[in-house]
């Protein structure tokens, strides 16, 4: 069995829950093969009956992380090979540096590419052109996506089973701090609020504060792959 994206089962009916239970326990007592995937580790799964994540804990737990610079290359040779357009070598290389995070990125970039060297009746497709396209994704997202510091406390929060309010205080306790941090970090890259800006709706703290929760941050996301997850999921529900 394979179900994609688990976590949508969070917040359903007890009897949908208690019918997956049932199946999950039929196919495991055959010792067939159950594979599942969600966008956060089975212990941050909220909305769903303590058995379940408990379940989901017994077998391997596996991070999948963003494909490398040469993984991307190679599939951005696989998605343009079949193109009516000649992609230089240069060109894709100059693609794979431009995003990251993830294949979908990479296809929208081609799409853009494509639709511009059509217009301008263009075969091949070259680092400019590729750049215009890349200027012109980025300025859209600019100009569509304003996100509040409000919307981005909350979606930690709620990830973190913390309180904006307690985000705002003084408190150390551990899980409070890191969630204080994940959302100043998450501040500074997704907002174009200055550092005095965010301190002050994170209870008036003061710029410094921001600063080095932001180097935090991305000091422990160089070396913790679960947390680099954590904050890619709340990314995208904060998207």
């Amino acid at each position: 069995m394979l179900i994609d994206d688990i976590q949508s089962l969070s917040g359903k009916k007890v009897a949908t829950q208690e019918e997956f239970f049932n199946t999950f326990n039929a196919l495991h007592d055959k010792q067939k093969q159950i594979v599942l995937t969600s966008d956060r580790s089975p212990k941050h799964l909220e909305g769903l009956e303590e058995r379940l994540v408990t379940r989901f804990s017994w077998g391997l737990t596996q991070n999948i992380t963003p494909p490398d610079f040469e993984t991307r290359i190679a599939i951005l040779q696989s998605k343009t090979e079949h193109l009516d357009y000649h992609f230089q070598s240069d060109t894709l290389e100059y693609l794979a540096g431009q995003f990251d995070s993830n294949v979908r990125e990479l296809e929208g970039a081609i799409n853009d590419i494509t639709l511009i060297a059509r217009v301008k009746k263009i075969k091949d497709i070259t680092i400019d052109i590729a750049a215009e396209a890349i200027r012109a994704r980025k300025q859209d997202a600019r100009q569509i996506l304003v996100i509040p510091i409000e919307k981005i406390q909350t979606e930690v929060g709620n990830f973190y089973g913390v309180s904006v309010k307690e985000m705002k205080g003084t408190r150390r306790v551990q899980n409070i701090v890191l969630a204080r941090q994940v959302a100043m970090y998450l501040a500074r890259e997704l907002t174009d609020n200055s550092l005095p800006k965010i301190g002050k709706e994170f209870g008036g703290k003061d710029h410094t504060t921001v600063i080095h929760a932001h180097a935090k941050i991305k000091s422990l996301i160089d070396e913790d792959d679960n947390l680099r997850l954590e904050i890619e999921a709340i990314k995208k529900k904060i998207k």
